[in-house]
């Protein structure tokens, strides 16, 4: 080989070393990428962890107000019950409400009183005119009485109740017409009431309480036993 060839293949070799990529620029390269690469899995990784939780909180969140749930017997809380009356004279709580000369229908028993379309526990709050009478039909000496209802063993819903009940009149809870006591009923007084429609139809269609026993002076003993006669 002349020095002239010599000479022409170490400029060659020259120029191709100069127009190769340096390594240690491909490697720092190469790391740049794959770090970027990295990053961007990160990101994404992190961003469908948020959807995810953000979609399970959504589905099982509970919700703001819980849903009662409906039950065969609606209670309620007054919130500002009337003042408790006192009980006529001789009168203890669970004893019946005497409506007078009554015909009494059927003879009062739980299982009698869960034949009976409504039946409540409420508290008088208060009392007016019948609302149940007919012009076609002879009138009853009635009163039309509003309960604040404190549960509902069947037939209704709702806080109050208005149902047509005899007078109360004073000595009635005793069966004494002459007593200077207290009436068998006023605003304050508490009472297991059943009853039915007077004119047939929905059970509170112009409700009427029965006497004979099937309504009465509260007591927890009693209403457990209505509770679970209605059940």
């Amino acid at each position: 080989m002349n020095q002239s060839t010599e000479r022409e293949l170490r400029e060659l070799f020259a120029a191709e070393a100069a127009d190769a990529p340096d390594e240690l620029a491909v490697a720092a390269a190469a790391v740049r990428r794959v770090h970027r690469r990295r990053r961007t899995l990160m990101v994404a990784a992190a961003t469908t962890g948020v959807i995810i939780a953000a979609g399970a909180y959504g589905v099982y969140r509970p919700a703001a107000t819980p849903q009662a749930q409906p039950s065969g017997i609606i209670s309620f809380t007054p919130v500002a019950p009337a003042p408790a009356a006192d009980l006529p004279a001789g009168v203890e709580p669970g004893d019946p409400l005497a409506f007078g000369a009554a015909q009494c229908v059927k003879a009062y028993s739980p299982q009698t009183l869960a034949e009976l379309p409504f039946a409540f526990d409420g508290t008088v709050t208060g009392i007016g005119p019948a609302r149940t009478e007919r012009s076609n039909h002879p009138p009853l000496d009635l009163r039309s009485v509003t309960f604040q209802v404190h549960t509902w063993f069947k037939g209704g819903y709702g806080g109050t109740a208005v149902v047509d009940m005899s007078p109360p009149t004073a000595g009635a809870g005793t069966g004494d017409t002459t007593s200077e006591h207290v009436p068998a009923y006023q605003v304050g007084t508490r009472l297991l009431v059943s009853g039915t429609p007077r004119w047939g139809g929905a059970p509170l269609a112009d409700p009427i309480a029965w006497g004979c026993g099937f309504t009465r002076y509260y007591s927890p003993s009693t209403a457990a036993e209505w509770a679970t006669a209605t059940k």
